[in-house]
């Protein structure tokens, strides 16, 4: 019997949860919250996607390296159509040698000056991808990454 009343009286907190920007868990898609798309659709057709990413990061001041030890991206397709491909932008790589930008300011006759790490192309490293546990492959053109 205390399940029972536990269950009646922990689930509507759990489906309802307050709008709160600043605390976890995220809880931007509430109902309560005045600056999430579903809550001031212009007309039924509308949609957005939604994304919510953790980063569990540490930052190495010696060596300026960010290292991103976990990384959990949560992707709601809201749109009515299947989704066969996803694309981000990895824009660090744009600094470092034979990037497009490199070309950019190398065809404009600018200066450009890289350090250490961006020497050794070292701008945002993808080791793995998992979609629902599964591993997926990937093409990485210059600062475009396709998701398959």
């Amino acid at each position: 019997m205390r399940i029972i009343i536990f269950l009646f009286i922990v689930i509507p907190f759990l489906s309802n949860a307050q709008y709160d920007a600043n605390h976890s868990p995220n809880t931007y898609q509430s109902i309560e919250n005045p600056y999430y798309w579903k809550n001031k659709m212009p007309h039924p057709a509308y949609w957005q996607q939604d994304v919510h990413y953790e980063i569990k990061a540490s930052i190495d001041d010696s060596t300026d390296i960010i290292d991103a030890n976990f990384y959990k991206l949560t992707y709601w397709n809201n749109s009515p159509h299947t989704l066969n491909h996803l694309y981000f932008h990895l824009y660090q790589n744009a600094f470092q040698p034979n990037s497009h930008m490199h070309d950019l300011y190398l065809n404009n006759q600018q200066k450009i000056s890289f350090g250490d790490y961006e020497v050794q192309k070292k701008g945002t490293e993808i080791t793995e991808i998992k979609v629902n546990g599964q591993k997926v492959d990937t093409t990485l053109d210059n600062t475009n990454l396709k998701v398959d």
